[in-house]
């Protein structure tokens, strides 16, 4: 493996700077490298030599750059370069900063439901753009679909057994397809049918792989598996599948027929292209609302300031409880901590008052805060659902009876260890063995109540002020105080944009009447349908936006 990795250093002269290894497939190694000439870290891709000699292996290499090279989409990793030199063939890609969809469920257990379905809609609008250019990607599996870590955003690579659609019209630098009819080219757990017997494929064969990587996402293993590869296939071309739901009951029954229908044998019981299930997903809004940055940061600020007004509250009659009503050094704490919680507090209505200015309305902070409390909810609900999680609930729930136990016993151990003392009566001392004993079983207390009182399943108490206060009457009325006197942003614009994108934009309110038409919201309506409506939002904006320009 050093040898092969100094070969490859040696051939690739100074232009890149191997690190190490990312992974290895089929069809190669890939390294993560620094171009040097851009100073910029990149995954290289890297046939082995001796497959770089034979022509048909050569050629598919070779066609998956220029392929994978002629896409650009935010859902598909996209190439930079080729090295081709006799026997030596690689290519150089973005390198996603994150994990592939098989890595993340080996490392953390099956996908949230929220998860997949932004897996199913991001890889979908991937396989729209491949498909409705020609192209089929042949070999969608959970290994070929990474996750960015600081988005969450799914991305499709490896494009290495793609083939032109022969009804469609050849990508630019592409010829027609390699892989001819009658070969079984792909992975055998999850290969469709058609293409397990070597017939005809499109990108109907892309939306069983799909579904079979959705299923391997929620459940953790393979719907298709096998001992030999021979079995692996007679089962993809013979089996019927469980329905979704019986694998995981939580699942919505949108999304559960969803995958069923993805992964039927009879192509033409599937959707017809990938557009079809991105627009099944939306219809039945199984995808999370998009909450707006500045509220969800507004949010954590709330939870934030509920939790230092209980503390804060607790303090304060304590510090006044204890303290002497003619003495005013003890009584200046209280008073200086009330000072900092209505600081705090002015702060966040601060805040509150500059999203009324940026053109938020207080019901629609209403609505993304009910969002983001019902983020948590639904993340109670899948860890309930998980039985993994249920079993390490229980162990917790376990060790923490045991160490309250222990720790109720040594401290009762200490009691027994108590001798008076002489010169004071009502008085013990107990060593320094027994102060062992009590602090150890103090310390094995306090791991417990946390065990015991805080449970993934449960909403905590903070949580639960944040629900009665901001959710509740007192909220909105900050919100609405928060927007008196300020002056009103263009609404027609900022709901025209929610519409058809559902996010806000621009900050800064304007005191310009706004002759920009309301579009009607096309969140049921088809992809092309809300395309077009951006579209048009668009034209109206630089119509008015050029009208401005030449009045000033």
């Amino acid at each position: 493996m050093q040898n092969e990795l100094e070969q490859v250093r040696a051939r690739l002269g100074g232009r890149y700077v191997i690190e190490r290894e990312l992974g290895r497939g089929g069809m190669g190694a890939v390294y993560l490298a620094r171009d040097v000439k851009l100073d910029r870290p990149v995954a290289l891709k890297v046939l082995p030599t001796e497959y770089a000699s034979r022509g048909l292996l050569r050629d598919r290499f070779l066609r998956e750059t220029r392929t994978a090279a002629s896409f650009s989409h935010p859902n598909i990793v996209p190439v930079y370069a080729v090295e081709d030199a006799e026997d030596f063939l690689a290519y150089a890609m973005a390198f996603v900063e994150g994990e592939s969809v098989a890595d993340r469920v080996r490392r953390a257990g099956p996908l949230s439901i929220r998860e997949t379905v932004r897996l199913l809609q991001d890889t979908g609008y991937a396989l729209a753009y491949a498909h409705g250019r020609g192209v089929v990607h042949r070999d969608i599996k959970p290994d070929n679909i990474m996750i960015e870590r600081a988005t969450g955003r799914a991305l499709v690579m490896d494009f290495g057994i793609a083939r032109v659609i022969e009804s469609a019209p050849a990508v630019s630098g592409t010829r027609g397809g390699l892989t001819r009819v009658g070969e079984v080219v792909g992975t055998p757990e999850y290969m469709s049918p058609e293409q397990a017997t070597g017939d005809h494929v499109d990108g109907r064969s892309d939306l069983y792989s799909l579904g079979l990587t959705a299923y391997f996402a929620l459940t953790g293993a393979p719907a298709v598996s096998g001992d030999t590869t021979g079995k692996i296939l007679a089962r993809q071309i013979a089996d019927v599948l469980p329905p979704m739901k019986s694998r995981r009951p939580d699942l919505p029954p949108a999304l559960g027929e969803a995958i069923d229908r993805c992964v039927a044998k009879d192509p033409n019981a599937r959707f017809a292209n990938a557009e079809g299930l991105v627009e099944a997903l939306d219809a039945a809004q199984l995808a999370a609302p998009e909450i707006p940055t500045a509220i969800r940061l507004f949010g954590q600020e709330l939870g934030k300031l509920s939790l230092i007004t209980i503390l804060g509250s607790f303090m304060i009659l304590f510090m006044f409880r204890s303290a002497k009503p003619d003495s005013v050094d003890e009584m200046l704490p209280p008073f200086a901590l009330m000072g900092v919680m209505i600081t705090i507090a002015t702060q966040t209505v601060r805040e509150a008052r500059r999203l009324r200015m940026g053109g938020f309305a207080s019901a629609e902070l209403i609505r993304g805060l009910s969002a983001v409390v019902a983020e948590r909810q639904a993340r109670r609900d899948e860890l309930r659902a998980d039985p993994l999680v249920r079993r390490a609930r229980q162990r917790a729930l376990r060790w923490a009876t045991l160490l309250l136990a222990g720790g109720i016993a040594l401290i009762w151990e200490a009691r027994r260890l108590r001798v008076p003392v002489a010169d004071a009566p009502g008085q013990f001392a107990i060593g320094r063995t027994g102060v062992a004993l009590v602090v150890v079983g103090v310390m094995m207390i306090g791991f417990s109540l946390p065990l015991l009182l805080r449970s993934p399943f449960k909403m905590a108490l903070p949580e639960r002020l944040f629900r009665v206060v901001w959710l509740g009457p007192f909220g909105r009325g900050v919100f609405a105080l928060a927007g008196l006197g300020r002056v009103k942003p263009p609404g027609t614009t900022l709901a025209a944009v929610t519409a058809v994108t559902g996010s806000r934009v621009g900050s800064q309110p304007s005191t310009t009447p706004s002759t920009t038409p309301v579009i009607a919201s096309p969140d049921n309506g088809p992809l092309e349908t809300r395309v077009a409506a951006l579209e048009r939002w668009r034209e109206s904006l630089e119509a008015r936006e050029g009208a401005d320009y030449g009045t000033s």
